[in-house]
């Protein structure tokens, strides 16, 4: 008897991170799978002789160990690439290598919850169908590769190889939106169509590769751009003034630094960077170990931090010059970078979080970002929409550990709102269809 399995998909191939957002039907809620962004093409050969010369290696999951099979190629993916002499590839376009991002991500949750291969004897046969439901986010500068992307996904997938195991999958529905379109369709959801239609709405993503600005018009799409401006940019710029100093240490320090320093960051009218040199995450970063030394390499790194801030967000602000008409009367932030420009982002939009009313001084609670924004003067000022509530909704549906939490969660939210999207629309198509 023939059996049918649906998997709902949603996938954004970050530049730091591969998000991952998936179901069954029949599953109270959706869990998530995060992957390293690496990817690498090598021979059989390659493959074979890691395999060889490893021996014994305990059990490492399929993500750890992804690898998938296409015209003879092997591309390992995520962690695995490191074990291969990886190159840096955050410039290169995104598309292409999410087609193997996509495939070695359905190949693990395939694995994982024990959905059965073709059988060996024939592989023509197999008694199980799968019908996959995925919805995919691009940078905007890509966005018209869509087609081309899901023409070759639909190929890939008839005959998926994955760690040596295949699966035929047919590919039921596919939506595509620019970075940023998750995230519009959550405020859209929220607020309704009307009120897009009625309003000049912002929104902007910061991402470890790319920077994404959708900017409406009474509803409609005026400008978009999404260039290679993500914090990789700053993080760059500060190991090019530090020896010694690696990206990813980099960055996970300045996000354990803001994390920690809360009631610093949000405790007057404005909001304001962490103090770096007070960071215990920053002076990690040090390798030396005469106290002297020591001391010298911390000073190097807070300075160069402190130096970088104004030389990219001179870059983003001319970037927003170009993309932001006129003042909005919304801006929705999201990406994992978003919360580090803040203080910027404050200002660029004229916004503070406490106001003199007349009867008494409002303050801002310490420690937590407003929830209202007033302007600085009598200019016109935008309101940053953080969309707060749906990042704590994702906190509790994923249970992620406290250390993460929060940056993780806005780090997710525009997958969050592609994948949202994907089941109304499915949904939808159902209904019209009964």
């Amino acid at each position: 008897m023939t059996k049918t399995c649906n998997i709902f998909l949603s996938v954004d191939v970050g530049g730091s991170q591969t998000k991952i957002i998936y179901q069954f039907p029949g599953w109270d809620k959706p869990l998530c799978l995060l992957m390293s962004p690496g990817v690498e093409q090598i021979t059989k050969s390659d493959l074979k002789r890691y395999y060889d010369q490893l021996g014994w290696i305990g059990a490492p999951s399929d993500e750890q160990q992804a690898w998938v099979e296409w015209k003879g190629n092997i591309f390992v993916v995520g962690d695995f690439t490191s074990e291969f002499a990886p190159q840096d590839r955050i410039l290169e376009r995104k598309y292409e290598n999410a087609l193997y991002k996509v495939l070695a991500a359905i190949g693990v949750i395939l694995s994982k919850h024990d959905i059965k291969p073709k059988r060996r004897k024939n592989a023509e046969s197999q008694s199980l169908y799968i019908n996959l439901y995925i919805g995919l986010l691009l940078p905007w500068n890509e966005y018209n590769d869509r087609k081309r992307f899901q023409e070759q996904l639909e190929l890939m997938l008839r005959s998926l190889k994955f760690r040596g195991q295949s699966w035929n999958v047919n590919l039921c529905a596919f939506e595509c939106r620019p970075e940023g379109g998750g995230l519009a369709a959550i405020r859209i959801k929220q607020k309704g169509l009307d009120w897009l239609q009625k309003n000049k709405v912002a929104v902007l993503m910061f991402g470890h590769r790319n920077v994404t600005a959708i900017y409406f018009d009474s509803g409609a799409i005026k400008q978009g751009d999404s260039p290679l401006l993500g914090f990789i940019t700053l993080l760059d710029d500060v190991c090019r003034r530090v020896s010694g100093l690696e990206r990813d240490k980099l960055a996970a320090s300045i996000f354990e630094t803001i994390d920690y320093s809360k009631h610093h960051i949000y405790h007057n009218e404005c909001t304001v960077h962490p103090k770096w040199e007070e960071s215990k995450a920053i002076a990690a970063l040090a390798t030396a170990k005469d106290e002297t030394l020591r001391a010298s390499e911390i000073e190097d790194i807070v300075f160069s931090i402190k130096l970088a801030i104004p030389t990219y967000w001179n870059q983003i602000k001319k970037w927003l010059d170009k993309n932001i008409f006129s003042m909005p009367s919304e801006v929705i932030i999201g990406g994992g970078a978003a919360e580090f420009l803040e203080p910027e982002l404050e200002e660029y939009f004229n916004c503070r979080g406490s106001r003199n009313d007349g009867y008494g001084y409002t303050k801002r609670k310490s420690g937590e970002r407003t929830d209202t924004y007033y302007g600085r003067n009598s200019l016109d000022h935008a309101d940053l929409i953080w969309v707060e509530d749906i990042q704590k909704q994702i906190e509790n549906i994923f249970e992620f550990h406290w250390k993460v939490r929060k940056h993780q969660s806005i780090r997710l939210i525009d997958c969050f709102g592609m994948f949202d999207q994907l089941k109304d629309i499915v949904r939808e198509a159902e209904n019209a269809k009964n």
